[in-house]
């Protein structure tokens, strides 16, 4: 090319060239060519999360079991607690962490406040039966229900008791919370909503049978799934019934609720995901292996719905399709809700592990072992991970 040429096109060549070096410095999914299936779309929850504390069972309001960030793995053991000396005491529920505080409930009937930078007992509030719910605290108050069908509101400060409200059933259901009332449900089929100064009660409503989910809370209604297998809507002002979807399966798990979808798991190998107002089944996932029951919730962040089942895997779902992403073997049954946080899975099953997970792929990043099986939903908040197992073990674990 002669000089005169390439005087007259320098400037091509510098556009060019700027174009090149951005596109070089792109990530990946930003970069001309990839596909919008590649990277499952965000779908948002109804409502926001806590930023720092996690004061319920999959962390309150809409129940998509999204946490605060946490740093990566390897983790250590900051604190181990016991809830008793006799290892016949179980932890069956989530524990809730709030201010500093680390909330548990045992099958013997103690709620525990533990410091969570200590890992000793501030207080503990005994109840007359058993525990298998997981606290909830809000206002300064934490509400847990027992097998004996109270629930019970205690100060979050001292572990004095405030108030209790008898529902005449056995409360499996942890509770909710959304503008100053609370909302659970029991094995008598009942659905109840208190205030949450007084105990008084606000309404009720009735399912067709026992209630094992946290009603999940938005588009101003509780959503709430059983064993009469249907997914209910009850609007949060009055109780009355919105809707209700047949899931052809009982669902001991609860839902998930976000901006545009409702996402649940049953019996029979299912998760199934339905538009916000219940009208439409917008896909159906069925490759959990021998139909296994999803006994977990559902978390959701990110484009992947994920599940524990009963064949002894955690499964990602792609969001939009339906499709299975990843599926990860344990060594046991996986009753517990796994956790999102900070693109990673936090995955507890019955073989005593705590398994961290790519969220992506899949990818086995971390484990840690308890002293025996872990049925309760981790909870991560503060900066730390708190797991209890059926030996009445509660640890601590921090990032290095």
């Amino acid at each position: 090319m002669r000089p005169t040429n390439f005087k007259r096109s320098w400037p091509l060549y510098a556009v060019a060239l700027v174009v090149l070096l951005v596109l070089m410095r792109l990530p990946d999914d930003d970069r001309v060519g990839v596909r919008a299936a590649d990277a499952p779309p965000a779908t948002q929850p109804a409502t926001s999360q806590p930023s720092a504390d996690y004061p319920a069972f999959h962390g309150g309001g809409p129940l998509i079991g999204l946490a605060p960030p946490i740093g990566p793995p390897p983790m250590a053991l900051r604190w181990k607690y016991l809830v008793d000396d006799n290892d016949r005491t179980s932890v069956e529920a989530a524990p809730a962490i709030a201010n500093g505080v680390v909330y548990v409930a045992d099958t013997k009937g103690t709620l525990h406040a533990i410091d969570i930078k200590t890992g000793k007992a501030t207080w503990t509030y005994k109840s007359g039966d058993s525990f298998e719910t997981a606290p909830l605290v809000a206002d300064g108050r934490v509400f847990v229900g027992d097998m004996n069908g109270v629930m019970h509101a205690v100060s979050a400060a001292d572990g004095k008791k405030i108030w209790v409200y008898d529902s005449e059933s056995a409360i499996h259901a942890s509770a909710n919370a959304d503008g100053g009332n609370i909302y659970f449900g029991n094995d008598g089929a009942k659905i109840v909503c208190l205030n949450a100064v007084d105990g008084k009660v606000v309404w009720t409503g009735e399912a067709g049978d026992r209630l094992n989910s946290t009603p999940a809370i938005g588009h101003g209604a509780a959503f709430v799934s059983g064993c009469d297998q249907h997914l209910r809507a009850m609007s949060l002002k009055d109780g009355k019934e919105l809707f209700s979807v047949d899931l052809g399966a009982l669902a001991p798990g609860s839902p998930a609720v976000l901006s545009d979808r409702i996402v649940v798991g049953t019996d029979g190998g299912r998760l199934l995901c339905y538009s916000a107002d219940g009208k439409k089944t917008l896909w159906t996932f069925e490759d959990v292996e021998d139909k296994a029951m999803v006994y977990s919730s559902p978390a959701v962040a990110d484009g992947f719905a994920v599940v524990g089942a009963r064949d002894r895997a955690v499964h990602a779902v792609n969001l939009e399709t339906g499709k299975e992403a990843w599926s990860f073997k344990t060594r046991g049954d996986v009753d517990a809700s796994p956790v999102i946080s900070a693109g990673r899975v936090y995955a507890a099953s019955r073989d005593k592990k705590l398994y961290v997970l790519d969220l992506k792929t899949g990818a086995k990043l971390w484990e840690y072992t308890a002293g025996r099986s872990i049925n309760a939903t981790p909870a991560i908040g503060e900066g730390v991970v708190i797991i209890a197992d059926t030996a009445g073990g509660v640890f601590c674990l921090e990032p290095k």
